[in-house]
């Protein structure tokens, strides 16, 4: 029996779920046990595919965010980084919500089984660290409406841990935002514009309106473009700081944090 091809195997396992899904009535799912002994069939590395099963199982169902031409045109309402990471899942959990706390200024929200989820702080004191620097960093995830991570198991040494952001508050914020400035940019247009009016009527003015029109036309445009460039740097920014809570897991590098009110309180007295 020939051998088939590595670069026709993908071709051929989608060619057979699809047979599966047409002859089998009321099958919508296949066990774990099965596909791996599928894989083990085809030849495919059982490590790698429990790693893909793992990296699936970690997807987190996003719920359907509001859109428009608007929102649509600033950016995403949601982001995540995914990573394969030494310890189990409860390990990484505890480390996690050991950190979020006290160094990103999120408290928990939700755990659920596998899963679990923060928010920022509400209280004072997680106001005053949303605009205030520590270490040269700004908590760049006090701006989610959550972060959630979900820990799937491969083994009894590793787990893909996948960190999920909702910005749509964010977004929404941000259009928001623009349309106020559009808004006022309208009133500002429509308040001047009704004297100017009156010297077009009688032969004079017609400069002064057209260089109205033009300021407020330009800076419309302009300010649309900054409100986008902001949300875009701050979405950039959230996903490193994503990627670097998974470095720091990967790593092996978070431990228990510091006490950050102290922290803060030495930085000031300090200066």
């Amino acid at each position: 029996m020939a051998d088939i091809p590595r670069t026709a195997l993908e071709r051929v396992l989608a060619r057979a779920s699809e047979l599966q899904t047409t002859t089998s009535e009321g099958v919508e799912s296949v066990s774990e046990e099965r596909l791996l002994e599928i894989a083990k069939e085809v030849g495919l590395d059982l490590a790698h595919v429990r790693q893909a099963i793992a990296e699936e199982r970690a997807r987190l169902p996003m719920a359907e965010t509001e859109s428009g031409m608007l929102l649509d045109s600033l950016g995403p309402a949601s982001l995540g980084a995914q990573r394969t990471v030494p310890g189990t899942p409860d390990d990484i959990l505890r480390r996690l919500d050991t950190w979020m706390p006290r160094m990103e200024s999120l408290s928990t929200r939700r755990r659920l089984g596998d899963r679990q989820s923060w928010e920022p702080r509400r209280d004072p004191f997680g106001n005053f660290l949303r605009s205030f620097g520590v270490g040269g960093r700004r908590f760049d995830l006090v701006r989610v409406d959550q972060l959630t991570a979900s820990v799937t198991a491969i083994d009894g040494a590793r787990s893909v841990v996948r960190l999920d952001a909702d910005i749509a508050g964010m977004r929404r914020m941000q259009r928001n935002q623009a349309v106020a400035l559009v808004l006022a940019l309208g009133l500002l247009y429509a308040v001047v514009a009704v004297p100017v009016l009156f010297l077009v009527s009688a032969g004079a003015g017609t400069g002064i309106l057209a260089g109205l029109t033009a300021f407020v036309g330009g800076g419309g445009f302009l300010g649309w473009r900054a409100l986008r460039r902001a949300y875009r740097n701050a979405v950039d920014r959230m996903h490193l700081r994503i990627e670097q809570l998974l470095d720091e897991l990967e790593q092996d590098r978070m431990k228990e944090p510091p006490n950050l009110l102290q922290k803060v309180v030495t930085q000031i007295t300090a200066r």
